[in-house]
Formats: C-alpha cells, structure tokens, sequence
C-alpha cells in the first residue's frame, strides 16, 4: 500500500527541485551586468557581485561599495502530450469487469505563470594599505518553482513545486600582488569565504486513491486527496577564489563553491476535498490504511559542488570580452532517502521510509559576453551561453522540466560619478523529452506518467544600484 499512503512523495519538495536557469535546480543570475553578458564574469573585477562570481577580484575596488538588485523571471512552461498509452486500470464492478484507460499523457497543457523575484545584496570594503577587502553577498543560488494545473495529466506527480534558498556569504579577499610590491606590473588575489544557508521547500501534489474504487466494486468512483508539504533547513559550505590580471591585456579568474549539506525537515497534510475521496479516506480506514492529517519527516538534500573559471581580454580600449566556463556536479544527488516519524513511532508502515534513484550526472555551462563602455557613462552588453543539463532521461521528471538551454542577453545602464544602474534581459530557451516510468504508479493506483515534451520560455529582466561611498 505504499503508493496508496504516498507520504514518500513528500521528498518531491526537495528532490525535484523546480526549473531554474543554469541547468538543474541552480540559478546564476545575481546581477544585471552579469546578466547582460550571460554571466561572463569571473574573468572581471570592478563590481561588487565579484564576491559571488570571483571574491577574489574584491580586491580591485576602492573604499566602500554597496551594491543591491532584483532579477525578475517569468518562466512559460508548455506540456505537449505523448498521447494515451496502452496501460489500463482494471476492476471487478458489480456489473462484471470494468476496464478504464490509465492517462499517462493525453491533454496538453500549459503550466501556470508565476513571477519570481530573486534579490542580489553585495557589500565591500577595501583595506588597501594592508592588502586586504573584505565582502559580504546575499542572494538565491538555487530557486523558483513549477506550478501546474490540478487536473493536468501529472496530477499525481506534482502540481506545485517551490525551493527557495538563501545564501550569506561573507568573504575576505589578500592582494598579494599589493603586499609583495608587483602590483604595477601583474594583478594577483586570493579569497576565501563562508556560506551559511538557509533554504525553505514546499510541494503539492494529488493522490490516487483509485485502490479504494477497485476495492469498492465501483462505488466510489474516481476518489483522490491531496498533499501539501513545507520544510525548511540550515546548511554551510565554504567557497574560495583567484584572481590575477595583466593590467590593459588580459585577466582571469577561478571560483569555486562547496557543496552544502541540506537536512530538510517538514510537515505533510493530507486534505480530501470531494465526497469520493473522503469516502475513499474513510474506505481505506476501515481497511487498515490510515491518513492522519499531518505527519513530520525528514529528507537530506546534498547542495552541489560547482566551480567556474572565466578569461577576458582588456587589450582595447572601453571594451571587455570574457569568457567562462561554468561546471556544476550534480553526480553528488544520486539518491534520496526519506525518513517519517510515523514510522519511528509505529503508527505506520515501515515501508514509507523510502530510496529513491536520482543517478544526476554533471552539466556545465558556456558563455560568453562583451561590454562596450560608450561616452564613459553608457555600456552597451551582449551575451550567449549554451547550458547542459544534468537530468537523465530515466529519472526525468515534470516538476523539474530541464533540458540543454540557449541563453540570449542584452544590457545596457547608466554610470556616473559614484553610483551606476544596471539593467540586463536573458531570454532562456529550452526542451526536455520525457517517456521513463517516473508517475508509473502500480495496478492499485496507477497514477500518469505525463510523458511527453516540456518546453521552457523564460524571460529575465535584472536591475542593479551600486554605490561607491
């Protein structure tokens, strides 16, 4: 009766984590001008958001430097229907045997529209008689969310998916080319950082309670509930860099973040809203098969280890032209194991303590971006990136509808004397094909595979204030 009880799909909050723009569940847009240049950045100093793309460039700004934005992302997400399968669902009614068809995709659909806001806050401040800089970044590196319509054909999948998580990272940066006296001739930094993360999850999702109709004989006819699921948990990591630059000529630079440790904890209700399903609640009751209306449980989510590396060519004037190399390894999320308090208490089944296979691989992303400075006020930014996914067809899941992803930028803004605004758009394309066995259910449930193919359009608009004081 596993399928039946369906607590284990509670590890969908945090398991599959919802779509996001740099391939998996990471996003990578902190920043305008980042943004602008399809997050060529690790490669350039001059920019308060180096503390999240090279901490180790801090060290090229002066004094005091407050930097905050918000990135606007509206993703549209299309299901297009496989078509129906051959599986049916079978019972015994009380007019002889009653055959219905199983909807593993029949009915495409477009997911519901909803906005994200994530924030970037950067802070630096510069020592530079000592060689030192210190920083501090605020901002959501894994986010956004997947939110589907509750009669869509992976109702019993997820309707809706949200991971929010909050990253402080305060960081400490040594020019050694400062403190060695060579800094006329080569640029040359260091940087080393902590990461305190606090990240929240939520799910909701259908449950098939079509076990009770076939056990009924038909009299209770079509029957499910729902569940709704929120957790929250605290992680650390630690992140480090280097910067090193020929002054006019060419720079480069190389970052690289732990992975975090994520002990999700949360709580499952279980509602049923139709009189077929409160039968079927109380059916399965009579049974054996209890849903309670709340239970705790716990989920570990490991937080990947990613690093990039980035050159940019500073030989003509006003003009930046970088280059990065992303890499990001999910081959950390393999596995997840659930684990409920009502099982540890014995007020239900031992089998809801479940593994689930992942079997993520790495991914990586390129881009590449230019910034022309026109009049000394006015840059002008263009960019592309080319992003693979870390998702394998067998465990390809709807609630994270990932593919390889085309990322298109522009950005342009306005600096003058001691403050800047910067503006960037991406246009984000990609599509993933589904047709494994994720939503198989079994005779007693067969839930719906919603196989078929997901296409992504998602627009980001990023604008940032920064101010030298």
């Amino acid at each position: 009766m596993r399928r039946t009880i369906a607590f284990a799909t509670v590890a969908l909050v945090l398991l599959s984590a919802p779509a996001a723009m740099a391939g998996g569940f990471l996003l990578y847009e902190h920043n305008a001008s980042a943004t602008g240049m399809a997050d060529a950045r690790t490669g350039l100093a001059g920019d308060p958001s180096s503390v999240y793309y090279n901490p180790a460039a801090i060290t090229e700004l002066e004094g005091l430097q407050l930097q905050l934005g918000v990135t606007g992302i509206l993703p549209y997400v299309h299901y297009d229907a496989a078509g129906q399968s051959d599986r049916v669902y079978q019972y015994m009614g009380t007019d002889g045997l009653v055959e219905k068809p199983i909807n593993d995709g029949m009915n495409s659909i477009d997911a519901k529209i909803k906005f994200f806001n994530p924030i970037h806050i950067y802070a630096t401040y510069s020592l530079s008689d000592y060689g030192l800089s210190f920083g501090y970044g605020l901002n959501n590196p894994f986010g956004l969310g997947t939110y589907w319509p509750g009669e869509w054909d992976g109702r019993f999948i997820g309707t809706e998916t949200e991971i929010q998580t909050f990253y402080n990272n305060p960081v400490v940066a040594v020019d050694l080319a400062k403190l060695f006296g060579f800094k006329e001739h080569f640029k040359l930094s260091v940087a080393l950082g902590y990461m305190f993360v606090y990240g929240t999850a939520r799910l909701s999702k259908r449950i098939d309670l079509r076990v009770a109709e076939a056990l009924s004989g038909g009299q209770i006819v079509d029957p499910w509930g729902e569940m709704r699921m929120t957790g929250d948990a605290i992680g650390h990591g630690f992140n480090a860099a280097l910067y090193a630059e020929w002054p006019d000529l060419v720079s480069f630079g190389f970052s690289m973040r732990s992975g975090v440790s994520m002990p999700f904890e949360g709580t499952a209700k279980f509602i049923f809203p139709t009189e077929s399903g409160q039968a079927a609640r109380d059916f399965l009751a009579a049974a054996g098969t209890v849903f309670p209306d709340a239970t705790t449980g716990a989920v570990t989510i490991d937080l990947p280890y990613h690093f990039n590396t980035g050159v940019a060519y500073l030989g003509v004037e006003n003009l930046k032209i970088a280059l990065d190399f992303y890499m990001v390894f999910f081959s950390s999320y393999d596995q997840l194991h659930m684990a409920f308090d009502c099982v540890a208490d014995g007020s239900c089944s031992s089998a809801l303590d479940t593994t689930i296979e992942k079997n993520w691989h790495s991914c990586w992303q390129l881009s590449l971006g230019a910034e022309y400075m026109l009049f000394d006020f006015l840059p002008l930014r263009v960019g592309y990136g080319m992003v693979t996914t870390p998702v394998p067809s067998e465990t390809y899941d709807p609630s994270l509808p990932d593919g390889r992803r085309d990322l298109i930028c522009l950005g342009t803004g306005y600096h003058g004397s001691w403050w800047k605004l910067d503006i960037g758009y991406m246009l984000a394309l990609w599509q993933g094909e589904k047709d494994n066995e994720v939503g198989i259910g079994d005779a007693l449930n067969p839930e719906g595979m919603a196989n078929g193919t997901y296409t992504t359009q998602a627009h980001l608009l990023a604008l940032t204030f920064t101010a030298a004081i």
